[in-house]
C-alpha cells in the first residue's frame, strides 16, 4: 500500500506542485507587466525659464519715413488730419501747444466715444458742438503744418484720453470739470 501511495500520491503531489509553481510564476509575470504598464512613461518636471539678456541694442528695422507712411495710411486720412488741424486753429489759435493738443484730443476722444459720431467729419460738423464751425471763425483760418504735425503726434500717443468737452472762459454745463489750460476749461464725459 505504501508503494501504491508512493506511485499515485507522490506523482500527484509533484504535478500539483509544478502546476502551483507555474501559476505563481505566471501571476508574478502578470503583476510585473501590469506594474510596468501602470508606470508613467513621461515625467514632467518644472524648469526655470531661460532669460537671454543682450548688451547690444536691436538694430532699427523701420525707418521714420515708414512710420510716417504707416500713420498716414492706417490711422486717419490726410483730409481728416487737416480738418482737425483747421478746427484746432479756429478754436485754439492763441493757445499754447498743450492747449492745442487738448483740443485735438477732444476731437479724437469724441470719435472714439459711443456718445458721439464715429468719424472726424461727423464729430466736427455735429450741430452746436464747435462754435468756430457755426460762427464763421473757421472760414478765416488756414491749415497749419505745425498743427497737422501735432495731430499726427496725438494719433500716435494721445496726451489725454478723458477730455470730451472744452469751453472758453469757464466750465460748461456738460461733463465733469477736469482742468484749465489757457482760456479753455476741459471736462470729461462723466
Amino acid at each position: 500500500m505504501r508503494n501504491c501511495i508512493r506511485m499515485v500520491i507522490l506523482p500527484t503531489l509533484c504535478v500539483f506542485a509544478i502546476i502551483c509553481t507555474g501559476f505563481v510564476c505566471s501571476a508574478e509575470r502578470v503583476n510585473q507587466y501590469e506594474y510596468i504598464e501602470m508606470q508613467p512613461t513621461l515625467k514632467a518636471e518644472p524648469i526655470d525659464p531661460i532669460v537671454i539678456i543682450s548688451e547690444q541694442p536691436l538694430e532699427e528695422t523701420v525707418s521714420a519715413v515708414e512710420i510716417e507712411e504707416y500713420v498716414e495710411d492706417t490711422l486717419l486720412p490726410q483730409e481728416d488730419i487737416e480738418l482737425i488741424a483747421l478746427v484746432t486753429m479756429a478754436e485754439a489759435e492763441g493757445e499754447c501747444k498743450e492747449g492745442k493738443r487738448l483740443v485735438i484730443d477732444t476731437i479724437l476722444n469724441r470719435v472714439d466715444s459711443v456718445y458721439f459720431p464715429d468719424t472726424v467729419h461727423g464729430v466736427i460738423y455735429q450741430a452746436n458742438q464747435f462754435s468756430s464751425m457755426w460762427n464763421g471763425r473757421v472760414d478765416k483760418c488756414f491749415v497749419d503744418d505745425d498743427i497737422c504735425q501735432l495731430v499726427e503726434e496725438e494719433l500716435q500717443s494721445r496726451t489725454n484720453v478723458d477730455t470730451i468737452f472744452f469751453t472758453a472762459g469757464g466750465y460748461g454745463k456738460y461733463g465733469t470739470p477736469m482742468f484749465q489750460v489757457g482760456n479753455h476749461y476741459f471736462s470729461s464725459y462723466e
